[in-house]
């Protein structure tokens, strides 16, 4: 039985790809840092397929024991809230301590990164750069690496639309962030996981770089309107400056119920689109499914 390494397999995506690859049989081993709740974690897969365990460093002994011999590591950790730690640290330097690991270790056919579409360098973000350095430095430095770049991940229960589909509901006044002009093309996480899952069970080597976006193109206000046509309710959609909603995310985000966080909010500052640059879907022959009708049926939910 095959076994895969996944940091930050406890989050929404995580959670996704370890259904795919339990059903074909790998063994999943989940370190986590942050607090979890491990059991429902473990009943994603049979007796005994998922194991988890929390760490402080990459150098605990049961990480190296794990990473020993483990055939793939995939890295799904791409933090947003970095108040102790700054983005170097816990992005870039610890994926740098985990490819030397790796290297190290010659059981370790593939090593899969979590990046973001639009990770670039005009983009002035702390967190961007850490990434775009990280992707840098796993192709330098690691054989048989693949970096997914993925659009803003849709689905049930995901981290975006879980957000904004109560405020659509509850509140009648919306606030959008700049001109609400700026666009964006969502995927849908089935069609990331079985993405996943194919790049895993046919031994995708070599060096690869893919952008991962669903078909459908939007502008902020544009899905906004869509999301309250969709739940039925009339609503008004308020553009703040985004002078002003810097200022206000600042002093929020200093609070320990932060709805967003200053490293997010850049993303409505620009177009977050494929670029066509790198490999995408077509790769695996995956045709990515319409997010309108995804997005429509989970608000209707």
């Amino acid at each position: 039985m095959k076994s895969i390494v996944i940091f930050g397999g406890a989050g929404f995506v995580g959670k996704h790809i370890i259904r795919r690859l339990v059903n074909k049989g790998f063994k999943i081993i989940v370190p986590y840092q942050n607090p979890t709740n491990e059991a429902k974690l473990r009943i994603l897969g049979s007796l005994g397929q998922i194991a988890t365990f929390q760490f402080n460093k990459l150098d605990d002994p049961r990480i190296l024991k794990v990473l020993e011999t483990a055939d793939i590591c995939l890295n799904l950790k791409t933090a947003w809230d970095t108040k102790i730690t700054g983005y170097d640290e816990s992005i870039l330097n610890f994926n740098d301590k985990l490819i030397n690991i790796i290297n190290k270790n010659q059981n370790i056919r593939q090593f899969i990164f979590f990046s973001g579409l639009g990770v670039d360098e005009k983009i002035k973000s702390a967190r961007s750069a850490a990434i775009l350095n990280t992707e840098k430095m796993i192709h330098s430095s690691c054989d048989n690496s693949i970096i997914i770049r993925p659009g803003v991940i849709v689905g049930l229960g995901d981290n975006f639309l879980s957000k904004l589909i109560p405020i659509i509901k509850n509140f009648y006044v919306i606030p959008i962030f700049g001109s609400g002009k700026n666009k964006f093309q969502p995927v849908f996480i089935d069609d990331v996981s079985l993405f996943v899952e194919k790049l895993i069970s046919e031994e995708i080597n070599g060096k690869h770089t893919f952008e991962l976006a669903g078909p459908n193109i939007y502008s902020y206000k544009e899905l906004y309107k869509n999301l309250s046509f969709d739940l039925n309710k009339k609503r008004i959609f308020i553009p703040i400056p985004m002078i002003l909603a810097k200022i206000v995310v600042k002093i929020i985000e200093k609070t320990p119920f932060t709805p967003i966080t200053s490293e997010q909010l850049l993303l409505f500052e620009t177009d977050n689109l494929v670029s066509n640059k790198y490999k995408n879907f077509n790769f695996l022959s995956i045709i990515a499914q319409d997010t309108r009708a995804i997005i429509k049926k989970i608000a209707e939910n």
